[in-house]
């Protein structure tokens, strides 16, 4: 970090900027996309200190940050440890909200149904093998009494991301509305909650199968690829992304890279159960990067969106409509 601007974004967070210093700040922050993630990762640390009651010495966990950065061979990394450190303080006052819903045989067979609940952290499920699951907001997932026989077999509508135990012989499948995701042992995140328009699939660590509805072959995933499904269109695109990224959201945080306003919208649509409408098609197109994490305020989020895309907007009780500035 330059440390010169440590105190011009600390003053900035506690409103303490006259209106020259503000100017200032605006400037600088939208530089370049290296300023916005400095902007994001120092507020996450300074919300996570309110959130608990108390203030952050910024400079001084800043400093740490960057000696663990000059120690470190992964550099391009150290958002996730920033992501650590905040999510270490926030701990202190994330709670889980999940609905577990124990159910045992019913006529359509269903055994255990969970659904992901609100908490600042993902509601963690483990599966009979030893399979970690991490819900995201609103997900509903189950897997039926057969569970584990020949197959391991489960359901999801919503967001997951899954830390497979390996059974060579007992293949591991996801089910979506459109796809089914196979593997034998992995790591990878699952997003297809019914009403996007895209299922996005994303791999960490070994290999999977997807096989898509309206695609006529199967496509194999290595590590860092994500397939996305696009079901308006019934097309499929494959790319390569840091997939650690996108498992972010586990500890509470999310992380977009370069993406349209629709999309990030689209996210956090899910995260905080409200509805966005944006009266302007331009809008939607533009691009951000930046983390948010769970225990902001719409109203804050809206507020680092405005930094870097100029917008107007009304909050309303659960719904939010946008417009140009």
């Amino acid at each position: 970090m330059k440390n010169e601007y440590t105190e011009l974004i600390i003053d900035y967070l506690q409103g303490s900027l006259t209106k020259e210093e503000t100017e200032l700040f605006y400037t600088w922050v939208n530089e370049n996309t290296s300023n916005k993630e400095l902007f994001f990762e120092i507020k996450a640390m300074y919300d996570a200190g309110l959130a608990v009651g108390k203030s952050l010495d910024i400079a001084e966990s800043w400093q740490r940050l960057l000696d663990e950065k000059n120690r470190s061979p992964h550099k391009s990394n150290i958002w996730l440890r920033v992501v650590s450190y905040a999510a270490a303080v926030i701990v202190a006052v994330a709670a889980s909200s999940a609905y577990f819903l124990f159910i045992n045989e019913t006529d359509n067979g269903m055994y255990s149904r969970y659904i992901g609940g609100d908490g600042l952290e993902a509601d963690v499920v483990e599966l009979p093998d030893g399979t970690h699951v991490s819900l995201g907001s609103k997900t509903t997932f189950h897997y039926d009494k057969d569970f584990g026989k020949d197959k391991r077999i489960v359901y999801l509508e919503g967001e997951a991301y899954f830390e497979v135990t390996k059974q060579k012989n007992k293949p591991f499948v996801v089910k979506t509305k459109e796809q089914d995701i196979e593997v034998l042992g992995t790591k990878f995140n699952v997003m297809a909650y019914p009403l996007d328009s895209l299922v996005i699939t994303t791999l960490l660590d070994g290999s999977v199968r997807l096989t898509t509805q309206n695609i006529a072959k199967p496509t194999i995933l290595k590590p860092d690829q994500q397939f996305v499904y696009n079901r308006n269109t019934q097309s499929a695109y494959l790319y390569k992304v840091d997939a650690e990224q996108f498992i972010s959201w586990t500890a509470g945080y999310y992380y977009f890279h370069e993406q349209s306003l629709k999309a990030i919208l689209a996210r956090l649509s899910h995260v905080y159960g409200v509805q966005f409408a944006v009266n302007s098609g331009a809008l939607n197109n533009r691009t951000f990067t930046g983390t948010f994490y769970r225990g902001q305020s719409i109203k804050d989020i809206m507020e680092i969106i405005n930094l870097s895309i100029p917008v107007k907007y009304k909050i309303d009780d659960r719904r939010v409509t946008i417009s140009e500035k």
